[in-house]
């Protein structure tokens, strides 16, 4: 197992708007309790495509870019507290290797009524990924 963690902090790491899919970009980890990377979630809730979408890995260890091959979430779609995915992919070392995971997202909202101005945020649902849990094998 690859010893991942979130390294969000105590207020968390703030994703932006509440979407559909479901996308967060550059949550921190830390790997053997190092500060080492980010990554960026991509993926399907309902709908279509759901289950479906990617997970891309920025610094982290060995790992290349990894699809997403279920998910699962408590609550509502729209603001579920939870988010599990599992995924698979490839190492990017020149050996040839593999893994499987799992990932758990913790996740809250808020809304904002926006900013105004050039480059105010806007208004609506934002949501905030408070933690969570990652387990990686090797294959």
């Amino acid at each position: 197992m690859l010893p991942i963690k979130f390294n969000v902090g105590p207020s968390g790491f703030t994703c932006g708007h509440d979407s559909s899919p479901f996308y967060c970009y550059g949550i921190p980890v830390t790997v053997n309790g190092v500060a080492s990377g980010t990554f960026w979630i991509d993926t399907y809730l309902t709908g279509f495509n759901a289950g479906h979408g990617f997970i891309v890995w920025y610094n982290v260890a060995d790992l290349a870019e990894a699809t997403i091959t279920g998910n699962s979430f408590t609550g509502t779609a729209g603001f579920p507290p939870t988010v599990t995915v599992t995924f698979s992919g490839d190492t990017n070392d020149g050996d040839g290797g593999s893994y499987t995971g799992t990932m758990t997202l913790n996740l809250t909202y808020y809304y904002s009524s926006g900013g105004g101005g050039k480059g105010g945020g806007g208004a609506g649902w934002h949501f905030i990924c408070t933690g969570g849990t990652i387990s990686i094998k090797y294959a």
